[in-house]
């Protein structure tokens, strides 16, 4: 089972190639506000119980269906002062733990197509910022801090791109890293106490986020 993580600040794309890799590829959507929405309906944003209740729920509702082999999800966030720094590192290693292949994909788009892109009217549906104004106040004010990213995170422009043409990028590059990730996988083959300790740290730290192949599987 395959898992996208899509990340970076409003208005670079993030649920547009979502849902391009789900028209395209098949992925489940499972995308930030769908879990913000419901939990700030009874807890304020900000306040402890939403800081609790909404990681709980993204970290929960990704482990089971990862557990639960759902097939492929794309999962899209922002990070707010509310969310822990070391919050998707976190995350990929309790997925890879359960034999998930994990991708972590930033996005980034140049600051005037950003700003054209937060006024779209499309963002209103989920209550999402939709002012220039609004969204240089926010993040002037410091109101979308970076995550401390996992090791192997891959970052993409799509100030250029079409919708289409930024998910095939993303499906791409996702390909060429999953491919790599299995030839070094190989190279780690369990052959000997020494490489199944390396193999385990490596991805205990989520330096290594694909299961390894059953034919790979010599020490289970």
């Amino acid at each position: 089972m395959r898992i996208v993580v899509l990340c970076g600040l409003p208005g670079v794309g993030k649920l547009a190639v979502a849902r391009e890799l789900a028209r395209t590829h098949g992925y489940r959507v499972f995308h930030n506000h769908l879990v913000f929405d419901a939990v700030e309906a009874l807890f304020p944003f900000g306040s402890p119980a939403f800081v609790e209740l909404r990681e709980r729920f993204w970290v929960d509702l990704l482990c089971r269906a990862a557990q639960e082999q759902v097939g492929d999800v794309v999962f899209t966030i922002v990070r707010d002062r509310g969310v822990d720094a070391n919050f998707l590192v976190r995350l990929v290693q309790a997925l890879s733990r359960l034999g998930a292949e994990v991708h972590c994909m930033e996005l980034s788009c140049g600051d005037a197509e950003l700003e054209q892109r937060v006024a779209s009217v499309e963002r209103s549906r989920f209550g999402k910022v939709r002012s220039a104004e609004r969204f240089r106040e926010l993040r002037s004010a410091g109101a979308f801090p970076r995550f401390s990213m996992p090791p192997g995170t891959m970052a993409i422009d799509t100030s250029d791109l079409s919708v289409p043409q930024a998910a095939a990028s993303v499906a791409a590059t996702i390909d060429r890293a999953s491919h790599g990730a299995c030839l070094l996988l190989e190279s780690l083959a369990p052959t000997d106490a020494t490489h199944r300790e390396r193999r385990a740290a490596w991805l205990d730290a989520g330096c290594l986020t694909h299961p390894v192949p059953q034919t790979q599987r010599r020490d289970s």
